[in-house]
């Protein structure tokens, strides 16, 4: 069942995230280790469960009470899963075990109520556990008990084969398709004199319903009116191992059945074939292969000198396609139909007039457009619509079109082709990651690259053994375009690991949201319809969003926010989403403001991915950034935002950061060793990503950063010109240097881009590679207004599959092309100028490349010699004008797959190339591409110059990394306010204890993190920071709840125990708002706050030993402000009788001993 798979995909999760998150913190896993422990079994048990049962089919009296304990499992994995991270994000910045035990101690006492919580909400999630299993025991295993239903599969996703009559008897738009795979099987894979292949095995792949199966026959049926293949055989692999399917083919040729025994070998079977076909022309065709036994059957095919034979293999399955077809690589792969022979197969089908009136065009554009070119499910609909004559079943067709697919017999044949390839993926969190894909609206292209960091950020991938979790998701990512589930829309690609943005099918996407809906996975608002309960995924369509009002009090679930378009302003209130990782804004920039990311750094601690792309109103990264200590992407490219604060570097979990920053001016010297240090411990950055950075002379830090991320895989860096430019530069090169050599480990390739803006210096990257010359850096970019020759490290990148060029005047002198022709593994290189004269490209040259891509507005002079290029698939040339270079030149390309031109280029060039194609042996497809296509898929870098850097603009966002001593009398970090910490000679002592104990809500307002420094005077007249320890947010006990300056004075260094502590002032409280003058007994204390006497007892040990700490150093700015924190804290702890005074021993003891 489809609606099991996120839920299982979630549960199975909390376990692992369960168990690594208390390994950490030993101490508390103390504390609930049972309960946790029954946590974990049941998740796993409940995810077993889950996916065991998508396997079976329930009995009709069965099935509602089984839908009912889905709904409650689920409910159940979710609220795991918040409630964890709820919990998490309370204590995710405590005290490490090696922390010193003050820390330990007083974030154990600031977390007393947080915890109490977790345990209250552990206990009561174990007991719906505990329901939920008792539940299935008793209503949904019943029917299993009583043997009334099994089945392989869900009833609803029963399969209806679609055979090639089910789609029409009159294709429409077919005929070129039909022509191209006849030319494939007529003609031959090499050139003139050289003697033909003697078996050509052709592969069709396309999704399911794209007529493979169709086209494939109707070619099968062409031939044999010509007489060509005295030996033939149709068979259709479908469900079928390879003995199966050898047996079959066996069968068509004619063999008796008597003669073919059930139990032959593969072996056997293959010798059989081969003796029958003997020195006969055969055409074999394999319809629908699923599997990949390729391999199993091929020796059933004679090689006959003399005898040009073909089999032809129609499989979903690109993967199977390329392993069946012959070594040169003969796969041809279906297209969609355009949109004039979609109204024209809808039309006929549905017996509508074609051309259409204007009244039915209007009637079915909405059915047609959800269809998008798939024939079998036009033809579906259609055929579903024939004779309907009222505006309101056409509308309510193209309006719930995924309803109707589950629901609708006539559609049944298209729904199976969908929920096979559905259930035919491997894996379960594979599913849940093509049910994401609800979220993106139709038609709409999806980045690779962000849809997998959405992924990872969701919580869908998890690492594997032997497999990073970037590797894992980019192995989901190749199976769906791999089963033609999901297809390539960049022509700059021609593999799978090559494809950068990608398009699901209509239908494929009406079935997929239509069941994420159902089961409250994806929820899409429309108009003013209220938003289902419990909201976790919302994603708001252009059109929807902008009027759509939401109340964020009815969404407090919501993890996952996706805005395309405009949106109510109601949306922008993030102080409710608590529960957010997912927020993606980059299509609402019009409404996005400083203001609001500024709520986002504040409220959302959870949050794990943000885009902001767009957003030009955003200017500045305020300084709350610092609270999202797990947010994993951060992206800010094409707003304002220009400096970059150190917090963000500082972000333990951020792994990918793209915009295009400086650092702050005035970060330097000591604050630069400290930010040095901090990411040189290698648990400290994560960082992958940074793309990317402008270095100048006055803005040189990242050059010394760069050195330290070790983890760095992927930069991105502008360098301006500047008069000292000499200076910057060899500091930078010394960088990319040591980042190119640490690039040993091929499963972690790294990709380096530079934009120099101005003239290429002749001295920069001007070294050479020390360590093994295999650094595997695979993409290399390079851009400026001109070069005369490539850096020596260049030809020493034995790793380096793709070259980008990117220059205004690029004119390739012989250094350049032989220092191309050493790069022994160049699969790619692209070369984009505003002008290109003289390209030669000689015998032999260049003969690793599979694609060469050329973008230039004028070209003069482009010669590609015979001999050049031997192994080129892909050829793209866009330029409007081709005059410098003749079509023909590309039958001296023997592997040429396609070719890709400028739309805008004349007409008769079209039909010259045309006909080029038409002539070539292997009869590349031609493609063209729009204006709009080249700048948004070959642009270069921009190349706009970073804005200047105002030390007034920095001010507010520079990071102190490590509180500095303070000098002067007054902190500049604390303003003065009127409430002051008084000690005079004669005891009388006035404490802030609000923070004392926190009594917030697990995701309550975090007052620590807003809270500034205190700062104390003493009558040395020096201001001391007692708390500067943010970055591990453990709260000073004495923090007031506003930033403040509390002069203090004593003529002692020593506090007194004999003193009376009494509060004078205003009446303080608590956080519940008790007054803390009433606590008399700290047992009372202990029991309304959760905390038991043993407790105290144990987490209190040793603080009566404080006082005894060597005091020495006290005259040292850092002895006194060590002492003065202490003695602070210990006038808390006495205030609210943790402990009582012994004046004969001198020191301070538990209240509770």
């Amino acid at each position: 069942m489809i609606e099991l798979t996120v839920v299982a995909t979630v549960a199975a999760k909390v376990a692992p995230k369960l168990t690594g998150f208390f390994l950490r913190r030993r101490w508390l896993l103390a504390e609930l280790e049972h309960d946790i422990e029954h946590i974990q079994r049941e998740c796993s048990i409940i995810a077993a469960a889950i996916t065991d049962d998508g396997n079976h089919q329930h009995a009709s009296d069965a099935a509602e009470a089984h839908q009912e304990w889905i709904k409650i499992v689920r409910d159940l994995a979710y609220d795991i899963d918040d409630c964890i991270d709820r919990f998490i994000h309370r204590i995710s910045t405590a005290p490490v075990a090696d922390a010193g035990w003050i820390r330990q101690k007083a974030h154990w006492l600031k977390t007393v109520r947080a915890r109490g919580k977790f345990t209250a909400a552990i206990v009561r999630l174990r007991k719906r556990s505990d329901e939920a299993s008792e539940l299935r025991k008793k209503y949904t295993d019943l029917a299993y008990g009583h043997g009334r239903a099994t089945a392989v599969f869900d009833s609803w996703a029963h399969e209806v084969k679609p055979e090639p009559e089910m789609y029409t008897d009159n294709p429409v738009g077919t005929d070129a398709a039909e022509e191209e795979l006849m030319e494939l099987i007529r003609g031959s894979s090499t050139q003139g004199h050289q003697p033909k292949e003697k078996l050509k095995v052709i592969s069709v792949v396309g999704f399911g319903g794209i007529g493979k199966s169709q086209l494939a026959k109707r070619v099968y049926d062409r031939l044999d009116d010509e007489s060509q293949y005295p030996a033939r055989a149709w068979v259709r692999a479908a469900e079928k191992g390879p003995e199966d399917l050898l047996q079959a083919i066996l069968q068509e040729l004619g063999a008796h059945t008597t003669t073919i025994s059930a139990s032959s070998s593969n072996t056997k079977l293959c010798a059989t074939i081969q003796k029958r076909l003997g020195t006969q022309r055969f055409l074999i065709v394999i319809d629908d292969m699923r599997e990949d036994f390729w391999v199993d059957i091929k020796d059933a095919f004679p090689v006959v000198p003399g005898v040009d034979s073909r089999v032809l293999v129609t499989t979903a399955r690109q993967t199977i396609a390329i392993k069946s077809s012959s070594s040169d690589g003969h796969v041809y792969v279906m297209r969609t139909l355009a949109d004039d022979h979609s109204r024209q197969l809808f039309c006929e089908e549905a017996s509508l007039v074609y051309p259409p009136s204007v009244g039915d065009t209007k009637l079915s554009s909405e059915v047609i457009k959800r269809c998008d070119g798939l024939p079998l499910a036009l033809v579906t609909t259609a055929r579903l619509l024939h004779g309907e004559s009222r505006p309101e079943q056409w509308a309510d067709l193209g309006g719930n079109l995924g309803e109707h697919l589950e629901n609708n017999k006539k559609l049944a044949s298209m729904n199976g082709v969908l929920v096979r390839s559905y259930t035919g993926l491997s894996k379960q969190h594979i599913k849940t990651c093509l049910l994401y894909l609800g979220i993106y609206p139709s038609g709409r292209p999806i980045r690779r690259g962000s849809l997998i960091r959405r992924w990872s950020a969701e919580g869908f991938i998890t690492a594997e053994h032997k497999r990073s979790a970037r590797e894992v998701a980019f192995a989901n990512f190749n199976e769906l375009v791999d089963s033609s589930i999901i297809h390539p829309i960049d022509v700059s690609s021609s593999s799978r690991a090559e494809v950068k943005a990608c398009q699901t099918h209509g239908i494929m996407l009406e079935f997929l949201l239509h069941k994420s809906m159902c089961e409250n996975f994806v929820t899409l608002l429309y108009d003013d319809v209220p938003p289902p309960s419990k909201v976790r995924w919302l994603s708001l369509h252009s059109g929807s969003a902008a009027s759509s009002r939401i109340n964020p009090n009815d969404v407090p679930f919501l993890r996952s926010l996706t805005i395309f378009g405009k949106a109510h302003k109601s949306v922008f209130n993030f102080s409710k989403y608590k529960l957010m990782r997912v927020l993606d804004l980059e299509e609402c920039h019009e409404l996005m403001e400083d203001k609001h990311l500024k709520g986002i750094c504040s409220n959302l601690v959870l949050l794990r991915y943000l885009s902001l792309r767009g957003a030009s109103k955003i200017t500045v990264l305020p300084k709350e950034v610092k609270k999202l200590q797990l947010l994993e992407t951060l992206d800010v490219r094409g707003t304002n935002i220009d400096i970059l604060p150190t917090q963000v570097m500082q972000l333990q979990s951020l792994l990918h950061l793209f915009g295009k920053f400086k650092l702050p001016q005035g970060i330097g010297g000591r604050k630069m060793r400290k930010l040095q240090a901090w990411l040189q411990e290698e648990e400290n950055s994560k960082l992958q990503t940074v793309a990317g950075f402008v270095v100048d002379g006055k803005s040189q830090g990242f050059a010394q950063l760069m050195g330290e991320m070790k983890k760095l895989t992927k930069v991105k860096i502008w360098c301006e010109s500047t008069t000292d430019a000499s200076n910057y530069l060899s500091h930078l090169s010394e960088a990319i240097k040591e980042f190119i050599e640490r690039g040993t480990d091929p499963n972690k390739a790294r990709s380096l881009s530079l934009n120099m803006n101005g003239a290429w210096s002749q001295g920069f990257l001007n070294f050479s590679l020390e360590s093994d010359p295999s650094c595997y850096v695979s993409s290399l970019k390079l851009q400026g207004n001109n070069i005369s020759s490539l850096p020596p490290f260049v030809t020493m990148l034995g790793g380096l599959t793709k070259l980008c060029l990117s220059f205004s005047h690029l004119q390739l002198s012989s250094g350049i092309l032989e220092a191309l022709n050493s790069i022994s593994g160049l699969k790619y290189l692209k070369l984009n100028a505003t002008r290109m004269d003289n390209l030669v490209i000689e015998e032999d040259a260049l003969g690793s490349l599979k694609r060469l891509c050329i973008v230039v507005e004028v070209i003069t002079g482009l010669v590609i010699e015979e001999g050049a290029l031997p192994d080129l698939e892909s050829l793209q040339l866009l330029c409007k004008d081709l005059n410098g270079f003749s079509s023909t030149r590309i039958q001296c390309l023997p592997r040429l797959k396609e070719v890709t031109l400028h739309d805008g280029v004349s007409e008769g060039t079209k039909k010259e190339w045309k006909g080029a194609i038409k002539n070539h042996s292997r009869h590349p497809k031609l493609l063209f591409v729009t204006k709009q296509m080249v700048d948004d898929h070959f642009k270069p870098m921009r190349t706009e110059a970073a804005p200047e850097i105002s030390p007034e603009e920095t001010a507010v966002d520079a990071m102190v990394v490590e509180s500095e001593p303070v000098e002067n009398s007054e902190s500049s970090g604390a303003p003065h306010t009127d409430t002051a910490l008084l000690v005079p000679t004669q005891p009388t002592v006035q404490v802030v204890t609000s923070e004392m104990v926190d009594a917030q809500d697990l995701m309550g307002t975090e007052s620590a993190m807003e809270t500034s420094p205190v700062a104390i005077s003493t009558n040395t007249t020096e201001n001391i920071d007692v708390e500067s320890e943010h970055a591990l947010n453990s709260e000073s006990l004495v923090a007031p709840p506003t930033d403040m300056m509390l002069p203090m004075t004593t003529p002692s260094d020593v506090i007194s125990t004999e003193q009376s502590v009494q509060l004078s002032g205003g009446c303080q409280h608590n956080d519940d708002g008790k007054d803390l003058d009433n606590i008399e007994d700290p047992k009372d204390f202990a029991t309304e706050n959760g905390l038991s006497k043993e407790s105290y007892k144990v987490n209190m040990e040793g603080v009566a030993c404080l006082e005894d700490l060597d005091m020495k150093d006290g005259t040292q700015k850092q002895g006194l402000k060590t002492k003065q924190r202490l003695r602070a804290r210990l006038l808390s702890l006495v205030k609210i009788g943790v402990f009582r005074h012994t004046r004969r021993q001198g020191r301070l003891v538990h209240r509770l001993d």
